[in-house]
């Protein structure tokens, strides 16, 4: 069905016919026992239905509610032999409901998108069939299956005209205003549709006017004569109404006043907009079962017709005594012919073949539609609860929104002063230790007795041995006062004493946050002195030495960055000619303090060596398996380089992703990378890795791992752009967020 929108007044309605299975059923008892509304109006004389139009068109408006009482006066009016159809002006609306931050507001239809109007449109067109349907049903309850007949327009006054125009209407029952305007005084319709309808309409159509179950009033049809005097020139008084009480009548010489009290305002309005049709007559209900039409003859005399609901020929007696004698006798023919006929009038139900069988079966019928009607009440106070409870919940997840929304905006807020927070500690971490080594620097390098070390470690018991090395072992003191970590050096391939020596002092010199500070020497011992950190090493917690708890991923990342930027220091210390090189970088090597910040310990040992690879070589083949952390090109070369660190930091890199041993752990990631399962090889015990961070570890390390040296990325640069995130919370969380995002639009391409 395609609506009109914002249709010109000029538009003519568009209607739409829908056809009944089959003819109209017989109606049941027209009796008001047991009517769905008290106090509903004596039934209308059959009679006044033509019975030459087998069609009365029944005008029912939007709401259902509304027009049960007018429909219960249908069936008790409407002869059984009349066909009826329901007729429904659908009046489009001009306004289109829209929301806006949680305010529904009424935009005009132009206003907004032909998609929006369409939706809006499709919602009346099933509030229209919803309410047709009960309509519908509310006549099959009486087995009478009507038609429908539904009308768009923009006025519905218009459209009920239209309808009566092309359908050629000559019986219509229609509403004469909502049920809160009746009274018992109400004797002319009062709504604005209703008025226009009975001014404008069809002469030949006759209207009866109902509200709240009773007949406001009749607007009769106009039938134009020729007979008579009346139909040139005389004087008539058109569509006057006369209401039959006894204050309207001049009771002491039968006669009938004439004046401004036979017309009604509106009379006026119809004989204002109908002046072409002056033998119009409209007949008001009252409580009189005749009605008084008055016309004035060409004579100039009043003519009386007192009749019960069909026009007389007005040839007979004129007034007096004689015009009573008429009425009786014609009164008297007309009831002996109804007592004739089969269905005498005012009791043709009651009287009806088998009318008890069709009483009880009204009965059953009324009682149950009014079971029915209690359940639907009910039914439609539980919508309405629900839809109640609806927009409570709207409004409290309108408010939860809103509080999600700040509280996310006090979550960035928070994030933003813990990053200033962090970023302010390690930079105060930073100033105490550049102050606590600035004052170790004023302090000459210590030397060391080598038997002041040997009372600190009980004359180096074994018990006090905390590792083990290619350079020697290293031993946990007590000197001067302080808890040390001593490191006694092999005697073979060192230098001589005081090269050692200033090699040592220039080595205590470097200060950096992750680079284990050396204390002093013994050049007798070829011992190093370095502080003691409690955490142990690296090794020992990836191995969860004395059942310590094994190291989450975020600390595991963390340390890699820090050794990382341990490297970069010492690479750039001096000069690219003669830059600090570890020479022996693992896992034993790498130190924790209490709070887990991991420092290079054993650095530039190889330093205090004589410039021999067969020295390096040999020691780096010790019982702690060095060798698999050196750089294969150093075995070809003899010549250690920064790059060589790089090889040993990625297999650093390797196990802390996976806890794996060092042996054959470069072969496993690449094929792991490769075969895209690299989550199978992961160390567990670490907790849940980021897919996109364990990722980019494995990917760096297998870099660094790379045989030719050109090929190793530059830790400065390539290396610690990959690592900075970790080492830093805000960024890591950032880091995240962008690896989630990006992963969510892979998933959705």
């Amino acid at each position: 069905m395609n609506f009109l929108r914002g249709s010109s007044p000029q538009q003519q309605p568009q209607i739409y016919h829908y056809k009944s299975d089959s003819n109209a059923s017989s109606l049941s008892s027209r009796s008001s026992n047991g009517s769905i509304v008290s106090d509903i109006s004596d039934p209308v004389d059959p009679d006044s239905f033509n019975s030459a139009d087998d069609m009365v068109y029944v005008a029912m408006g939007k709401e259902s509610k509304e027009w049960k009482a007018n429909f219960v006066w249908v069936m008790q009016n409407v002869p059984r032999n009349k066909q009826i159809t329901i007729v429904h002006i659908h009046q489009p609306s001009k306004s289109i409901p829209m929301t806006v931050y949680g305010v529904v507001g009424w935009v005009p239809a132009d206003q907004v998108t032909a998609k929006e109007v369409a939706a809006y449109r499709k919602v009346e067109t099933e509030k229209m069939n919803k309410t047709m349907s009960t309509y519908m049903s509310m006549f099959a309850r009486f087995k009478i299956k009507p038609e429908k007949l539904i009308i768009e327009s923009d006025d519905i006054a218009d459209g009920l005209l239209s309808l009566i125009t092309k359908h050629g209407v000559t019986e219509l029952v229609m509403g004469a205003g909502a049920d809160k305007t009746y009274s018992k005084t109400m004797k002319v319709p009062v709504s604005p549709t209703a008025l226009t309808v009975q001014a404008r309409a069809d002469p030949a159509c006759k209207i009866w006017f109902v509200c709240n179950g009773k007949l406001i009033c009749t607007r009769e049809p106009y039938i134009p004569t020729t007979s008579g005097p009346t139909a040139n020139g005389s004087q008539r008084s058109s569509g006057q109404t006369y209401n039959g009480s006894q204050s309207d009548r001049n009771t002491s010489n039968g006669s009938v006043q004439t004046g401004s009290s036979l017309s009604s305002p509106a009379d006026d309005r119809y004989r204002g907009s109908r002046s072409d049709h002056l033998d119009g007559t409209f007949i008001s209900a009252s409580t009189s079962p005749y009605t008084e039409v008055s016309r004035v003859s060409s004579s100039g005399s009043l003519v009386v017709d007192l009749w019960d609901g069909k026009p007389r020929n007005k040839s007979g007696p004129g007034t007096g005594d004689q015009g009573r004698n008429y009425y009786r006798d014609n009164n008297k023919t007309r009831q002996e012919k109804d007592d004739d006929a089969p269905y005498p009038k005012g009791r043709w139900t009651q009287d009806a073949p088998d009318s008890n069988d069709v009483k009880r079966q009204r009965d059953d019928i009324l009682e149950e539609l009014h079971r029915l009607e209690g359940q639907r009440d009910a039914l439609e106070d539980a919508l309405a609860s629900a839809k109640h409870m609806v927009k409570d919940l709207q409004t409290k997840l309108s408010e939860a929104h809103c509080l999600v929304f700040s509280l996310e905006r006090e979550v960035e807020e928070l994030q933003q002063e813990r990053a200033c927070a962090v970023k302010e500690v390690n930079l105060l971490r930073e100033r105490v230790w550049e102050l606590e080594h600035a004052t170790r620097e004023k302090e000459k390098f210590c030397e060391f007795s080598y038997e002041e070390l040997k009372d600190a470690t009980n004359g180096f018991d074994n018990s006090l041995k905390i590792g083990e090395g290619g350079y020697g072992s290293m031993f946990k003191g007590s000197l001067r006062g302080m808890t040390v970590a001593i490191k006694l050096l092999n005697p073979q391939g060192m230098r001589a004493k005081d090269e050692f020596y200033q090699e040592m002092d220039a080595l205590s010199k470097l200060t950096h946050l992750n680079v284990s500070t050396i204390i002093g020497a013994c050049p007798k011992a070829l011992a190093v002195v370095y502080e003691f950190l409690e955490n142990g090493s690296l090794e020992d917690r990836l191995s969860c030495k004395d059942k310590t708890p094994p190291l989450t991923w975020r600390a595991r990342a963390r340390i890699a960055a820090e050794i990382c930027s341990a490297l970069i220091f010492l690479h750039s210390t001096n000069n690219k000619q003669n830059p600090v090189i570890h020479g022996d970088l693992k896992p034993s090597n790498i130190l924790l303090d209490s709070n887990f910040v991991s420092r290079l310990g054993d650095y530039g040992i190889w330093h205090a060596l004589e410039a021999n690879a067969t020295n390096i070589l040999s020691r780096c083949s010790g019982p702690m398996g060095s060798f698999v952390y050196m750089d294969p090109e150093f075995f070809a070369s003899g010549e250690l380089r920064p790059c060589s660190d790089v090889y040993s930091f990625g297999i650093v890199l390797l196990r802390l992703l996976t806890g794996r041993p060092a042996m054959g752990i470069l072969n496993e990631v690449q094929k792991a990378v490769e075969k895209g399962s690299l989550d199978d090889i992961l160390d567990k015990s670490a907790g849940e890795w980021p897919a996109e961070v364990a990722k980019r570890i494995a990917v760096l390390g297998m870099k660094c791992c790379e045989v030719k040296r050109e090929m190793r990325p530059d830790l400065a640069t390539e290396a610690w752009q990959v690592l900075e995130p970790m080492i830093n919370p805000p960024k890591l969380v950032d880091f995240l967020k962008a690896c989630e995002e990006a992963a969510e639009k892979q998933q959705n391409v």
